[in-house]
């Protein structure tokens, strides 16, 4: 992708010093996930694989030896933590051999499309396994129709949404060459920020708290409960189509894709009376490169309108700010740098303090795909599909830029918004879709 603003938030680092560390090592960004994840709260992203049909199915055995044959190939596939709620985390190595390739590769059966998205939401709100290697395979076969899919997770601490293009090699037909592609985010330092400029950052951190101000008020959507349960939606449209229809509005498919988020949430809020105002965190990474292990990635503000139903107004908002979040580089407020820090609970709970005070309602990624191999032990994949953790916020649209298709992976606390996931995916694929 060549326009920045149109896939994650890249932040200039001229004034940042990169500390980088080794591939499987933790550095600060890896651990605040650690410290966000609590018994109802799991920090894994999901990311769905739709895989086209053949004669056959594809079996468990299959994707195991694939698996199996793929698992060594990098280390940090082998890279799972103890403890690290509470405790200090330990960062435990599995020798690739060692591995148990069957609890980590499983198998299960759906009966329809309605029980497929249950199934997979309840992925979503399964934690991961610990001390065992951070990630976890799930072949889903929908019975009534033949069609298959996997689901890939991924403890945020191991990997962000961009260097998480790394665990495809699990899985993705290639030769090594083509496969060397993955490289840049398996065998890469590990991302640091190491020292700020210290008038960037007073300028990063005035910026976040004008943001912060300026979403204050008119607030109301419904906060994210300890229930630990998710709903999912997904929405897939063509590339082609959603560039054209951000180009004749005006805007890159970054602000057209804010702006629809915004339109959609007005015109269809969660209940009667919606909130004037919807605080966002978005995603920004620290890596314009794109070249790491591990992540590179803070957040940042932005204010929806809850109220306003005209696109136009919603993609010129979001326009305004993101100009400013990307000229006063706000995502470097939140950065998580190597400075000494306090002992880890008292760490886990400043991260906790923090996450409340900046009281987010709504998440929303939009993300670059990286990987030219299309393919799964010989089947096309149809879909990718990103599904984001619940970090603080009872809703998440997260879309992925990949070819011809864009996907977007909606998740929600059900408790919070019950049968929301479904009805504004349903608005937004029209929001999206109409010239």
């Amino acid at each position: 992708m060549t326009e920045t603003r149109d896939t994650t938030e890249a932040v200039d680092t001229a004034d940042v010093t990169e500390a980088l560390a080794g591939p499987t090592e933790y550095g600060p960004p890896d651990f605040t996930y650690l410290h966000m994840d609590t018994a109802s709260r799991p920090m894994h992203w999901s990311m769905v694989l739709e895989i086209a049909g053949g004669d056959t199915l594809l079996g468990i055995d299959e994707i195991r030896d694939r698996v199996r044959s793929r698992v060594g190939r990098y280390d940090v596939f082998g890279v799972g933590v103890r403890g690290g709620r509470w405790r200090r985390p330990e960062i435990v190595r599995t020798p690739a051999d060692a591995i148990d390739i069957d609890r980590h590769v499983e198998a299960v059966e759906v009966a329809d499309p309605t029980a497929r998205d249950r199934a997979i939401a309840e992925l979503c709100a399964t934690h991961l396994r610990r001390p065992d290697p951070f990630w976890h395979i799930t072949l889903m076969t929908i019975v009534d129709s033949g069609e298959q899919l996997m689901v890939l997770r991924v403890h945020h601490s191991l990997s962000d949404g961009l260097a998480g293009a790394a665990f495809a090699a699990l899985l993705a037909d290639g030769t090594p060459e083509q496969l060397a592609e993955f490289d840049r985010f398996a065998t890469s330092p590990r991302f640091r920020v190491g020292d700020i400029d210290p008038q960037v950052l007073a300028d990063a951190r005035a910026a976040h708290g004008e943001q912060w101000k300026a979403g204050r008020s008119g607030r109301g959507w419904p906060a994210l409960t300890t229930s630990g349960r998710r709903e999912i939606a997904t929405v897939s449209v063509s590339t082609r189509d959603l560039r054209r229809v951000a180009k004749r509005h005006g805007a890159t498919v970054h602000e057209f894709v804010l702006g629809a988020v915004g339109a959609t949430l007005s015109a269809h809020p969660p209940s009667e009376n919606g909130p004037e105002t919807i605080r966002v965190t978005l995603p920004a990474t620290l890596d314009p490169t794109f070249r790491h292990t591990g992540n590179a990635v803070s957040v940042t503000l932005l204010n929806l309108a809850g109220s306003d139903t005209d696109l136009g107004r919603q993609i010129e908002r979001s326009r305004e700010q993101l100009s400013l979040i990307e000229s006063r580089r706000a995502a470097l407020a939140l950065a998580a740098t190597g400075h000494p820090s306090p002992p880890w609970p008292v760490m886990r709970a400043i991260v906790g303090a923090s996450m409340s005070r900046m009281a987010p309602d709504i998440h929303i990624g939009v993300n670059p795909g990286f990987s030219r191999v299309r393919s799964v032990l010989g089947r096309r994949i149809v879909a990718l599909t990103p599904l984001s953790p619940l970090g603080g916020y009872s809703f998440s649209v997260t879309s992925l830029i990949l070819g011809d298709r864009t996907t977007f992976g909606v998740v929600t606390d059900p408790q919070a918004l019950p049968g929301y996931a479904a009805r504004f995916a349903a608005a937004f694929d029209e929001v999206l879709t109409t010239p």
